[in-house]
Formats: structure tokens, sequence, C-alpha cells
């Protein structure tokens, strides 16, 4: 990946991040007008929301800056990953919009969107782990190119209970053959990575590099996928973790320039 594209896809996930921030802020404060019930159920909601934006902002210009773009597939693979995964906090706009009166987007097409994101950082997760021994940058995109198309149609036609008293806090997944589709997704990509755990033989560099990654798969699952307040917090604990680690072992190993 060119240097230029990477700063085009950091750009795009900094105006997201700003701009979700602003929406959760501006609903937290909205919902310490209200009663006390609302407050707390509004921040269980918003707050995990706000330090995943951050967490994967900040992973993004490290990595952007830092990450060589001829070091493994997941260096190409990356900054397009870290822009879907913010893009899928849209998820809290039902909640802003329920707190603030301001409706800035059609519920179905947050849901499109949030969709689109879960299934195609999915995908994305899953390319990192199949494309990490022979990388070749043209199967790459060939693969994340049908990953966006599969991921957009099936977002559109996924049947969505916008309606439901859940979806006015959080966009959510509603249909069990998608939510079932997006596991499985994110399993092959956890055990493609435990995979390559072996055939390395457990070697320093590439076991960190590979555990970061399982980390951060099921971080971010938990965080996107659940509102359990408790998953979202433990999810967002692993993701942290996992992030740290993938710019740790950059680090120790000399891949930033």
């Amino acid at each position: 990946m060119g240097k230029n594209l990477r700063f085009i896809f950091l750009g795009i996930q900094t105006v997201i991040t700003l701009l979700l921030s602003i929406a959760i802020i501006h609903a937290m404060v909205s919902s310490l007008q209200l009663q006390q019930g609302i407050w707390s159920t509004a921040q269980s909601h918003l707050l995990p929301s706000l330090i995943h934006l951050w967490v994967t902002v900040i992973a993004a210009l490290l990595l952007c800056f830092f990450y060589r773009a001829n070091i493994g597939a997941e260096a190409l693979v990356l900054p397009l990953l870290l822009l879907t995964i913010s893009l899928g906090n849209v998820k809290i706009l039902p909640a802003y919009q329920t707190l603030t009166q301001i409706f800035i987007i059609r519920a179905r097409t947050i849901s499109v969107i949030y969709h689109f994101s879960l299934l195609f950082s999915s995908f994305l997760f899953l390319a990192s782990g199949i494309f990490q021994q022979t990388i070749n940058p043209t199967k790459l995109w060939q693969y994340s190119f049908f990953g966006a198309a599969s991921a957009l149609m099936l977002s559109i036609l996924v049947p969505v209970s916008v309606n439901s008293p859940s979806y006015l806090w959080e966009a959510k997944v509603t249909n069990s053959l998608f939510l079932g589709i997006c596991v499985l997704i994110n399993v092959l990509a956890v055990a493609t990575f435990l995979i390559a755990m072996f055939e390395e033989h457990f070697s320093r560099q590439n076991f960190s590099r590979c555990l970061a990654f399982i980390l951060m798969i099921i971080g971010n699952a938990m965080v996107t996928i659940s509102q359990n307040t408790l998953y979202n917090f433990l999810g967002l604990l692993l993701y942290v973790a996992g992030t740290s680690t993938l710019i740790l072992v950059t680090r120790t190993y000399h891949i930033w320039t």
C-alpha cells in the first residue's frame, strides 16, 4: 500500500473518530439532564465506543507513520482494517438521536453501515491471517474488493428490526444467520493465526504478532457485537492488549522505519 493511500485512510478514520466522539460527548451531556437511570444506561453504551474509537485511531496513527508497507500482509491490510473498525462505532448514533432528539441518519442507513463494518472487518482479519506467509498484493486487493462488495450486498439485504427497544440505544445484529457468518469468519481468522503459531514453532516474533491479532479479533467482536456492558469492557481490555502488543512487537523487531 502506498504512503499516500495510507494517509487517505488515516485522514478518513480521523474525521470519523472526531465526528463520532463529538456525537458521543454531546449525548453524554444531554443524558445528564435526564433521570439517573437513563444517564447510567447511556454511559454504558457510549463510553465503550468512545474508548474503542480512540484506541483504534491512536494505533492507526502509530502504524501509519512507522509501519513499513512491505513487511507482512497486515502492513497492507491494517490501514483499511482500522478504518473499518472505527466505522463500526456508528452503532451509537441511535443513542445519540434518542438522547438529543437530533436525527442525522435514518435508522436503516445506520444499520447498513454497522453491518458492513462488522462483516468487512471480519474479512480483513481473515485476510491478515491467510496472506501473512505469502504476500501477493494483487490477490490481496482482489480479496479485499470481493470482501467489501459481498459485505455491502449482505448488509443491504439482511433483515433488521430497527424498531426493537434495544435498537433505540445501539445498532445491533438482529438476524441470526448474519451473526453466524460474522462469528464463523472471526473463528476462522483466529484459527488461521493459531496454525501460523505452530508452523513457525512458536518463534517469539511470530507468536507475539499472532497473539496480538487473536486478541484484537476477539476483543473487537465483543465490543462491536454485544450490548452487554461487561462484555464490552472485557472486549476493550483484550482489544487494547492486542493493539499494544502489535505496536510493541513491530518496534522490538525494527519493522518501523
